[in-house]
């Protein structure tokens, strides 16, 4: 990072440094788009709704890995940008195996009471076999998702973010086209999209471990020396990143029973669908915000406030520019997004279109919101943007969803993605003005 901004900052540059990441969002998002089609249309909306059902769970788990990474990568790049290389090393060292232990014992756990979960989550009679299916391959899984995002977010901080873009196309190349092979071809059914996606997963964690295996690495594995505050450190910084994933897993939790409660099971597809696309329209903001994380923390590590003024600068141009297409693309493309996975006519359909238009809205103020929560990360400061993490995700969430529906009944699942976007703007903006003197930042 230091070499390749020594000669000044040109927005080619920083493009060209933070790219890799929106592409790579791009890429997850779009993966789990097509993982969905092939769902939907090979098997059917039950089984649709049934991914949705599991997938609390695995936000959660998914939540634990984003923690350890993102919070451990940004307090290693602040060493690296104060010139401690060996600490650095033997910090990343000590994450990858607090993760490794982590992910196991998270795994053996879900394996072991698999139904229970599936009860707890709400499953209905209908659905419950295809979430026992899905769920035990997703679960299985979880040690190699541990590893491939500790992976991904340590190379972006070696100053090689392009990596991260082959770790994903790999990892979901794989991943789509073992879903054609083993549920289009040889109809094994939920359990044949289970076993792609643990594939995929497997895929990028191999090749993550390639990475760092090879030599004349900046940040490298190194003897690692047993340090209980950083791993607290590390969790606490990266709780707002868990709090996002878990907190998205709480919501569709939420959201799945007051779907079953207004439409049943078609009412869980129809959200399962708008979920799809609301993450795919938001992910070039969340690669965004994880793209310039690094940046920030190498640079407020190295105390050059200039070059982070002039990166938070792009960032305002890029969080308006996409703010705006993403709105436009949900409202006047949601009846064609839609059609990809079920027939226009169905109540599923009707339900889907709905539902994207009404989020929509919600895009205007989440990209701001994202890039915020991510920005106080970079600054290691894990409480801050924790906070705005679950007041976005949670709390908000939470008061929308016990009153809202009471008044609009299934359209109370719409208004409160709004609803919790736009209270957590009014946050946000005070937030970045009360830090902006203690970070040297101009809004």
């Amino acid at each position: 990072m230091e070499s390749l901004f020594a000669q000044g900052i040109t927005a080619r540059k920083f493009a060209g440094f933070v790219a890799p990441s929106v592409i790579m969002m791009l890429v997850i998002g779009l993966y789990s788009v097509v993982d969905g089609i092939f769902v939907a249309n090979y098997i059917g909306s039950d089984a649709l709704a049934s991914v949705n059902v599991v997938y609390p769970i695995s936000g959660f788990s998914w939540g634990i890995s984003v923690m350890l990474a993102h919070g451990a990568s940004a307090i290693v790049a602040i060493k690296m940008g104060e010139g401690c290389q060996q600490e650095a090393n033997e910090k990343f060292t000590l994450i990858c195996i607090v993760t490794a232990v982590v992910s196991v014992v998270f795994a053996l756990s879900c394996s072991l009471f698999l139904e229970q979960i599936v009860d707890v989550l709400g499953a209905t009679a209908r659905l419950k076999q295809y979430c026992m299916d899905y769920g035990y391959f997703i679960f299985l899984a979880t040690p190699l998702a541990f590893m491939g995002v500790i992976f991904e977010y340590f190379i972006r901080v070696d100053g090689k973010p392009g990596f991260t873009v082959l770790l994903y196309v790999s990892s979901g190349g794989v991943h789509i086209a073992l879903d054609y092979l083993f549920i289009a071809v040889y109809h094994w059914g939920i359990a044949g999209a289970g076993m792609a996606t643990a594939a995929g997963q497997g895929v990028m964690m191999l090749l993550g471990l390639w990475y760092f295996l090879r030599r004349n690495l900046r940040l490298r594995f190194a003897k690692p020396k047993w340090d209980r505050r950083y791993v607290i450190a590390s969790m606490i910084n990266g709780s707002s990143e868990m709090i996002i994933e878990s907190s998205v897993g709480i919501m569709i939790l939420l959201f799945n029973l007051v779907a079953l409660k207004f439409a049943g099971e078609d009412g869980v597809a129809a959200l399962t669908i708008v979920l799809y696309v609301h993450y795919l329209l938001i992910s070039a903001n969340i690669g965004f915000a994880a793209g310039v994380g690094p940046l920030i923390s190498y640079y407020f590590g190295a105390r050059d406030f200039a070059k982070i003024n002039v990166f938070l600068g792009y960032s305002k141009t890029f969080i308006l520019v996409s703010s705006a297409a993403v709105f436009a693309v949900a409202v006047l493309a949601s009846p064609l997004i839609t059609m990809i996975y079920v027939p226009p006519g169905s109540a599923v359909y009707d339900m889907a279109v709905r539902g994207i238009r009404f989020v929509a809205f919600a895009f205007v103020f989440s990209s701001a919101n994202i890039f915020a929560s991510g920005l106080f990360t970079a600054y290691a400061n894990g409480k801050i943007s924790a906070l705005i993490a679950i007041n976005r995700g949670l709390i908000m969430v939470m008061v929308g969803i016990a009153v809202l529906p009471m008044f609009f009944g299934f359209d109370g699942i719409w208004l409160t993605v709004i609803f919790a976007e736009t209270i957590t703007m009014g946050l946000t903006l005070w937030l970045l003005k009360k830090y902006a003197p203690v970070y040297h930042y101009r809004l």
